[in-house]
């Protein structure tokens, strides 16, 4: 008699078990009934149509104060560096700009310029808005930020030197710039004069830097023209976004006899590049924020759930050690925020 089969074998214990004839037959279990599928997007199918949303959707524009040189009054002119006299061994050896987002200086900002004598620090805006149906303007409370950018161009200032030769060393030497970048290490500060520590509130002036020392050090305490340039950031303070550096040097035209002919260019002219251009991507909050709009109507306001406050300081110095100064050049910005209604 030939061996059953496997089929065969499955068909008798089966018939064994429903009659009870095999005790070590395994208990039938029915099988069950698959659940009724439902319809879940998957995480990146939920990105891609955000990302899609975001794009199609109306776009806004909150622009920033126009620092370029132009006819209409909407230019407001380039901004010229200020001269530090806390650094080096003559006025104007260290100098500086702060380029600030946001309508009003902070107040910290403002202590700076006070105390130096002199505009180092300048409120760009960028995020300030009013509630209506207008072009730019809010419909509710709440919008989401798609990209904040900041165009900078810093020019070295062009000469005419008439044998001068002390104004010829000092627009000639090539000129050595730094630029940082920094936010205050405060969740969510954006209200003037919030949350000071034991330590001291954030100041560019004053802890910028930290010393050899350890000891904090700002743009006009007193330092050597070198250390704005080897001291690294008080990172207790501060949230550094950018740190670079990089040489310029002017574009110097010089004569030597009465006559025009007789002209020439200098030769840090073919080694150095007399601008340079960059836009920074600012930081945006990855959900929605709220501006605080009552009952008044047509109130300008800024968000209070997200710190838009950032700097932008640029230093510059020449290559001498501190004799001679480094005016000599100016910075043109401007910039935008877009966002979209919530």
């Amino acid at each position: 008699m030939p061996f059953p089969s496997k089929s065969a074998q499955r068909h008798k214990r089966a018939f064994q078990k429903r009659r009870g004839l095999n005790p070590l037959a395994k208990p039938f279990k029915p099988r069950k009934r698959a659940p009724k599928r439902t319809y879940r997007p998957t995480p990146s199918f939920s990105t891609n149509m955000k990302k899609y949303n975001n794009m199609n959707a109306e776009k806004k524009i909150i622009p920033m104060l126009n620092y370029n040189n132009g006819s209409p009054s909407s230019y407001l002119g380039d901004l010229p560096c200020a001269s530090l006299s806390n650094a080096g061994l003559v006025t104007g050896a260290l100098s500086a700009i702060v380029l600030q987002t946001g309508s009003t200086l902070t107040n910290m900002n403002a202590e700076m310029n006070t105390d130096s004598g002199q505009t180092i620090a300048y409120a760009l805006g960028g995020f300030a808005l009013t509630q209506g149906i207008g072009a730019g303007q809010l419909l509710g409370k709440y919008c989401k930020y798609t990209s904040t950018y900041l165009n900078t161009n810093i020019t070295m200032d062009p000469s005419l030197l008439l044998n001068e030769i002390e104004d010829a060393m000092d627009a000639t030497l090539p000129h050595q710039f730094r630029v940082i970048q920094v936010r205050a290490r405060r969740n969510k500060m954006v209200s003037q004069g919030a949350q000071i520590n034991d330590i001291g509130e954030p100041s560019l002036g004053y802890n910028l830097f930290l010393n050899e020392e350890g000891k904090p050090r700002g743009i006009i305490s007193d330092m050597a023209t070198t250390d704005a340039f080897t001291w690294f950031v008080n990172r207790q303070m501060w949230t550094v976004l950018k740190d670079e550096r990089f040489t310029l040097a002017g574009n110097v035209l010089s004569r030597t006899s009465g006559s025009t002919s007789a002209m020439t260019f200098q030769s840090s002219v073919s080694q150095h590049k007399p601008s340079r251009f960059k836009k920074y991507w600012l930081p945006k909050p990855n959900t929605k924020v709220r501006y605080p709009f009552g009952v008044a109507t047509g109130t300008t306001l800024e968000p209070v759930d997200f710190n838009y406050i950032t700097h932008t300081i640029i230093l510059c110095k020449n290559t001498s050690t501190g004799e001679r100064p480094s005016f000599h050049w100016n910075v043109t910005c401007n910039g935008a925020t877009a966002f979209i209604d919530e």
